[in-house]
């Protein structure tokens, strides 16, 4: 099949000819789908039926993972399923799997009275009366600017989603102050935020042994070793030329400032999980950008790096250092332009790898907590370990009775 491929493109009319056949069947795909929704919205809504989705598609991650232990451990009963472009993947009962922009897709979105997402929704959509939709978000407090605040940016389609999107959102649920504040501002969203922290954020107030324990066997390291998440967010145009972080002089680094034997957990961003070959491994790298539960990669690490991902923000009620590593800070900034600034943050930047190791050779341990716990009173978390609670019981109360 690959040798035929391959042939295709050399010969340029069948080069045209196939990328018009796939052009046209993919018309033919979305105009199944839209015909198949607006005959699906006709049937009766299932009260006690709730679809999940994370990232387009993704595996059992993120705050829709937790809203469904939860609903799992209390045994509700619920029709539960789960969007997911990974038929491989393993879900606990009694979670079933949907494939993305099918027909069996269409049909239960359609039917489910509560859908619970975490980013924007990117496929047709039909709101129906009496459906309950929770939009979990994905990230927290971030440095570089989102939706609203960065217009100019962004794309009139993305800009159209957005705003249906928002239209139809019933509950947001956030984990601070400040994030209450971006949603009403900048997400084109003025509805009703649950202000009860984040699912995700739980796990923080757990005992994180067995997330250590999981990670550690799971990735084939040693106990007693020291770990440091390495995950870095995406660029929009998908660039992973900054992810160029000098891994070996990073470890020495680590080793010479804390103490220890070190490894590095690396994780790209869940909308770059098909480039996750780009990961190197070794003997002290590990490829983390398909384990699907971030929160334990995030519980049991030592340390993090990042960029202008939210998870290094969220790392900060784990009170465990933090640095950020973003060799195209300055071209950001030119772009979309950040909500904080250097002095604002409690992590140190670095702009390259020499002032990343000088930042961690330098680390000062009380001069990081004091900028810590002024961040912490300025954005003002609500996070209590009881996020997962908060939102199951939402959802109860707006059942049928």
């Amino acid at each position: 099949m690959q040798a035929l491929m391959d042939a295709v493109k050399k010969i340029p009319w069948l080069k045209r000819l196939a990328g018009n056949i796939l052009k046209y069947t993919e018309r033919l795909h979305q105009l199944i789908l839209r015909l198949c929704w607006q005959l699906f919205v006709r049937l009766p809504l299932r009260e006690g039926k709730v679809i999940f989705c994370n990232f387009y598609g993704g595996g059992f991650g993120d705050n829709p993972r937790f809203i469904a232990e939860e609903m799992i451990r209390r045994n509700l009963g619920f029709e539960m399923y789960w969007v997911c472009a990974h038929p491989e993947m393993v879900f606990p009962d009694p979670i079933r799997q949907v494939r993305p922009n099918s027909i069996p897709f269409a049909y239960h979105m359609a039917t489910a009275k509560f859908l619970v997402e975490n980013t924007r929704r990117q496929y047709y959509y039909i709101k129906r009366p009496g459906q309950f939709y929770i939009q979990t978000w994905h990230g927290g407090p971030g440095l570089k600017k989102v939706e609203q605040d960065v217009e100019s940016a962004l794309s009139r389609e993305y800009i159209a989603y957005a705003k249906k999107d928002s239209a139809c959102i019933d509950l947001f649920l956030s984990c601070c102050r400040w994030c209450t504040d971006l949603y009403h501002r900048a997400f084109w969203y003025d509805g009703p935020v649950l202000e009860r922290g984040i699912p995700k954020n739980d796990l923080y107030f757990t005992d994180h042994g067995e997330s250590r324990a999981k990670i550690e066997d799971y990735f084939h390291i040693p106990p007693g070793k020291k770990l440091v998440l390495y995950a870095p967010t995406y660029r929009d145009d998908r660039s992973t030329d900054m992810y160029n972080l000098d891994y070996g002089r990073c470890l020495k680094a680590l080793g010479a400032r804390f103490g220890g034997d070190w490894y590095i957990l690396i994780r790209l961003h869940p909308n770059l999980a098909d480039q996750a070959g780009i990961v190197p491994t070794g003997e002290k790298l590990r490829n983390a950008t398909l384990y699907q539960n971030m929160q334990e990669l995030l519980a049991a690490s030592d340390i993090i790096i990042s960029d202008y991902s939210g998870c290094a923000f969220d790392y900060l009620v784990l009170k465990r250092p933090g640095f950020l590593y973003a060799e195209d800070y300055e071209h950001i900034r030119q772009v979309k332009d950040y909500y904080f600034t250097l002095e604002e943050l409690p992590f140190s930047l670095a702009q390259n790898n020499d002032e990343l190791i000088h930042n961690i050779e330098t680390f000062d341990e009380e001069a990081y907590r004091q900028r810590c716990e002024e961040y912490a009173r300025r954005i003002q978390f609500f996070d209590n370990g009881h996020a997962s609670q908060a939102a199951v019981d939402a959802m109860l109360e707006q059942l049928d009775m």
